[in-house]
């Protein structure tokens, strides 16, 4: 868990890092030591970005020491990251997982759409129609509750799943 923690979010204990390990102690509980060996307070100590690092290192971590292959499926993993930190968070979760299925935003995925080029196996677009008028352009007419899944990529949007702040965020509209 360390190792993976600390290539996530960037810390190089040689280099003089704030954050210099993590470990697993015999409570089970996850401890974040600092220069000096002073014990961090994750809650307290750790922004969101490197709390959420946290969290899927151990996770993945979890998975490997079982020794079982299965996907990893995790729900905005990328959320309140931004920059190194989330390119390699994701680069990382990538790497760990025998199978990786991440559910995105559009958020999420700016600034990681090459990454996603690279790896990524497949990409579906999903839209939830409950959005409409408030963040869906268009009106998807679907009366019951539902997700829809659009024919476009991380790139695009298409007049079903277009959103009112895709402007801010540079996605090209599918044709």
């Amino acid at each position: 868990m360390n190792s993976i923690f600390l290539e996530m979010i960037g810390a190089d204990p040689e280099q003089g890092a704030i954050i210099r390990q993590a470990e697993i102690n015999k409570d089970f509980d996850i401890v974040v030591y600092g220069p000096n060996d002073r014990t961090l307070n994750p809650d307290r100590d750790l922004n969101g970005a490197s709390r959420r690092a946290l969290t899927l290192a151990f996770i993945l971590a979890l998975t490997k020491v079982s020794e079982v292959e299965a996907p990893n499926v995790i729900d905005t993993p990328l959320g309140m990251m931004s920059g190194y930190v989330k390119r390699s968070v994701l680069k990382t979760a990538v790497r760990e997982s025998s199978q990786l299925v991440l559910f995105l935003t559009r958020s999420e995925i700016a600034d990681c759409e090459e990454i996603l080029d690279q790896e990524a196996g497949q990409i579906i677009t999903l839209t939830n129609p409950a959005h409409f008028p408030r963040m869906l352009v268009n009106d998807p007419r679907v009366n019951e509750r539902t997700v829809l899944r659009c024919d476009c990529n991380h790139r695009q949007e298409c007049q079903l799943c277009q959103r009112r702040l895709d402007a801010d965020i540079d996605v090209e509209l599918a044709s």
